[in-house]
């Protein structure tokens, strides 16, 4: 099985030090390297090849999802986890958009990031435990109509029907004239919104709650 090298991204060092310690002693794990902040984060997207970058949202004075954006122009297949000590639904939510691949909140337990890293599942959005609990928490806060009124931008609409329609993510790409990440992204973010985690589920719930009856 391929060891994996992973980016820290943080501009606290004593959270990406902390963290290097921890995974340098996985098996599963070749190379950690850490920097704290984004000029230095970028050099070393330019100078090395990394499976994974965990990126504080909040990086010092610049935005981690700006940030995002750069990184998968350099290296498309990252997969970029977020670190961050804010869980509400707009950052969860602008994370997702911005190409992410898990949620994570300093204040998780680190074994959880341990165990996602060694379960390679990079495919689904991961968000951790403690940031789904504070999520549906939020969500028990909004009135009857809203917990079952989910809204879906235009865009969002047109991706969900072509998955409906049994598009692959590279004929939906074709079609909408985006990139297979930007699909890939839009995917993501319809899973968090109708809360679920695979096609199958999602396609459960489009039909369920009729959201293309509109």
């Amino acid at each position: 099985m391929k060891q994996l090298t992973i980016l820290l991204g943080d501009d606290h060092q004593l959270i990406t030090t902390g963290l290097r310690d921890v995974l340098l002693k996985e098996p599963i794990v070749s190379r950690v390297d850490c920097a704290n902040n984004s000029t230095d984060l970028l050099q070393a997207v330019d100078k090395y090849t990394y499976d994974i970058v965990f990126l504080d949202i909040h990086f010092g004075k610049a935005d981690g999802r700006e940030i995002a954006t750069q990184l998968l122009q350099k290296q498309p297949y990252l997969i970029l986890a977020a670190l961050t000590s804010f869980d509400d639904s707009e950052t969860i939510q602008t994370t997702v958009n911005a190409g992410f691949k898990a949620f994570f909140l300093k204040s998780d337990d680190i074994i959880e990031l341990v165990e996602w890293i060694g379960n390679r599942s990079f495919d689904t959005f991961y968000l951790s435990r403690q940031t789904k609990e504070s999520y549906t928490s939020q969500a028990l806060f909004n009135d009857a109509k809203k917990k079952t009124h989910i809204q879906l931008t235009t865009r969002e609409k047109q991706v969900l029907k072509l998955i409906m329609d049994e598009y692959t993510t590279k004929r939906i790409a074709e079609e909408l004239f985006l990139s297979e990440k930007t699909i890939e992204n839009y995917r993501s973010s319809l899973m968090l919104k109708l809360d679920v985690t695979n096609l199958t589920g999602l396609v459960k719930k489009t039909l369920l709650l009729g959201l293309l009856n509109e």
